[in-house]
């Protein structure tokens, strides 16, 4: 099971990666060409795409890392048995949330799939796939974190 999570974290940091080089590529093509042959109506409309998809699978990942931003103010002068469950009651509403949002994004995914965009021409629902993905994602991980806090919890004994 670490192993495949070893490999779910190096997709994730790779796509990250990705998303970031094609933005910066975008926008410095958009640039040159500014400057040459005249404004482009794509690498805007790419890079806001691509900076939609980098931002929620970086979501994912510093939910991962455990990196997210928290007041753990009252959780530092829990003991480590407390502190494990309210962790993992956390993440449980972690994955409610991601759950909710899931569904309701379902609905929003189905109503633009057959809608373009304009420079690109490719599906609206291509941008709108980020939400389910990463919510999926968010999921996946939680579980993967409640399982380490319950572990805490019983070591901590």
């Amino acid at each position: 099971m670490k192993s495949l999570f070893r490999i779910l974290d190096a997709a994730l940091r790779l796509a990250i990666g990705a998303c970031m080089a094609g933005i910066m590529l975008a926008v410095g093509l958009q640039v040159v060409a500014r400057s040459t042959v005249g404004a482009l109506s794509w690498p805007e409309e790419l890079s806001v795409m691509l900076m939609i998809w980098g931002l929620m699978l970086a979501a994912a990942y510093v939910l991962n890392e455990r990196g997210h931003v928290g007041i753990a103010l009252l959780v530092d002068r829990m003991g480590p048995r407390p502190a494990a469950l309210v962790s993992a009651a956390m993440h449980g509403l972690i994955i409610v949330f991601s759950a909710a949002v899931m569904y309701g994004s379902y609905f929003k995914v189905g109503t633009v799939w057959n809608l373009t965009t304009g420079a690109l021409g490719i599906s609206r629902a291509i941008p709108n796939l980020a939400i389910p993905v990463s919510c999926a994602l968010f999921i996946i991980v939680s579980l993967r974190l409640i399982a380490v806090d319950l572990a805490a919890w019983k070591a901590a004994r």
